[in-house]
């Protein structure tokens, strides 16, 4: 060729283009659907990505049940305690953690989950009322509350007395409850992907908030607040535990009781100081925000979607129940009774658009299609493959259908291969009965007294790399209603 040159310009061209087509590091939090979408598309059912200084496997649909049911090969407990940051803590504990957590759960909340809800109702009914009329004032000034920081506040008073009882609930043990929150959040990294150093620096990042939380928040906060008064109560529940004298009617009914009558030595000595960190680790661990983030994303839906309102509405008047003075009221029963809105709350869970959530550790060198995963490694489906996924949810499966499960009959709480909100197999979410009930009485309390809108008219995806503990961003404004249902 005469002028060989000229070819330069088509061949940059050319190489622009593949290289702006290729995913970026960034896109893995910023736009990580498409990311890992159109990698998985291209290259086939299982890939590998490096993230937060990990080589993660990604599977999508065709391998998802299998990763998150065959614990002998992918551990659970493994996979959690790492992406958690909590292997120091599992090494302690003997590798138990996860399981008595599951145990304890099971026992002291799901299985009195009738009991529990009309506890707690008064609660959310009182909050929901202050937090309508501070929305009426906000109208008016322009200054919206926060619905979110609102009924964190809610959700801790709820912990306390699950956990401890009654007793402790007073205005100090609430903000040290939402400070150790927070601060396990921190660890258990659900705000690294807000942090350039959490990214990539993940080791940095790691030690920093093990010191912060783990050698001065819980420490110099839950310790040494909660520390005497615990101690005390271990000590007096043990006695009780022993007595053999306590009905079971009679017994103190919160998760601290079951746990020490679980532990009690069986020759009648005291629980000693080893197992005491113990059972105070299984209490910081016990409990997450996630109900009140997920309540956000279903308010969020309800304002762009008001059209779902009145059958809700119309719902909440048929399963509301008169109590023993005549006031109206929410229980377990007239929960389980709520079909739309489970139904709602069901698909909203589909749709909000988790990516990476469920994480598996490889407990040795595991062939995967036609790929080997070596032991020791990262592997989690992503989840948007398998919540619209075309073989199971029709030719639109990103199309909001929020009633649809109500005519299947499944709830929000069932698991399944096409809906792991909640993981899948013998370690699905075992506190995801409360989360549900939880869920429901922020919004029936809400909804029975405002209608959500938004200010900005639409919201954004404030993580979209963890939509598990982070809520949407925008402004929710609840306008009251004229005539309120309680």
């Amino acid at each position: 060729m005469e002028h060989p040159y000229l070819l330069a310009g088509p061949v940059l061209l050319a190489a622009y283009a593949l290289y702006s087509k290729r995913p970026k590091p960034e896109d893995i939090f910023t736009r990580p659907r498409e990311a890992y979408g159109e990698a998985l598309a291209t290259h086939g059912p299982v890939i590998g990505v490096r993230r937060k200084g990990n080589l993660e496997y990604i599977v999508n649909h065709e391998y998802a049940r299998y990763v998150l049911t065959c614990d002998r090969l992918f551990s659970f407990e493994q996979g959690s305690a790492a992406i958690m940051n909590l292997q120091p803590i599992m090494a302690l504990t003997g590798g138990t953690l996860f399981r008595d957590l599951q145990d304890f759960v099971r026992d002291g909340i799901v299985a009195r989950i009738d009991e529990i809800v009309y506890r707690i109702w008064p609660l959310f009914q009182r909050d929901a009322k202050d937090f309508v009329q501070l929305a009426s004032e906000g109208i008016r000034s322009g200054r919206h509350p926060n619905c979110f920081d609102h009924f964190k506040g809610t959700i801790a008073e709820t912990t306390l007395i699950l956990l401890f009882g009654q007793d402790y609930v007073n205005h100090r043990n609430l903000e040290i409850v939402e400070d150790v929150s927070h601060g396990m959040a921190e660890l258990t990294g659900q705000y690294q992907n807000f942090s350039l150093i959490g990214k990539y620096l993940p080791i940095l990042w790691i030690v920093y908030t093990w010191i912060k939380v783990m050698l001065v928040s819980i420490p110099f906060g839950f310790l040494r607040v909660y520390g005497p008064k615990v101690w005390k109560d271990i000590d007096r529940y043990q006695e009780m535990a022993i007595s053999g004298n306590l009905p079971p009617q009679n017994e103190p009914r919160n998760v601290l009781y079951l746990i020490v009558k679980t532990y009690a030595p069986p020759d009648g000595s005291r629980i000693g100081v080893l197992r005491r960190l113990y059972i105070a680790i299984l209490l910081l661990c016990d409990r997450w925000a996630s109900s009140t983030v997920v309540s956000q994303w279903v308010l969020y839906q309800l304002a762009v979607r008001p059209e779902y309102l009145g059958p809700l509405r119309e719902e909440l008047s048929r399963v509301l129940e008169e109590d023993e003075n005549g006031d109206l009221r929410l229980t377990a029963a007239s929960l389980r009774e709520a079909r739309l809105l489970d139904s709602f709350i069901r698909e909203v869970m589909r749709l909000k658009g988790d990516t990476i959530s469920t994480m598996r550790y490889t407990t040795c060198d595991v062939p995967l299609g036609n790929f080997v995963i070596p032991k020791g490694h990262f592997v989690t489906p992503m989840s948007t493959t398998v919540h619209e996924n075309p073989e199971v949810f029709g030719e639109n499966p990103c199309q909001f259908n929020g009633f649809q499960w109500a005519e299947q009959n499944k709830e929000a709480v069932m698991t399944g291969p096409a809906h792991i909100v909640f993981g899948l197999g013998r370690f699905a979410c075992p506190g995801r009965v409360l989360a549900i009930n939880e869920i429901k009485l922020i919004v029936f309390s809400l909804i029975a007294r405002a209608t959500p809108t938004l200010l900005e008219g639409k919201f954004e995806v404030a993580d979209p790399l963890n939509t598990v503990t982070q809520p949407p961003k925008g402004t929710l404004v609840m306008r009251p209603l004229e005539k309120p249902y309680l």
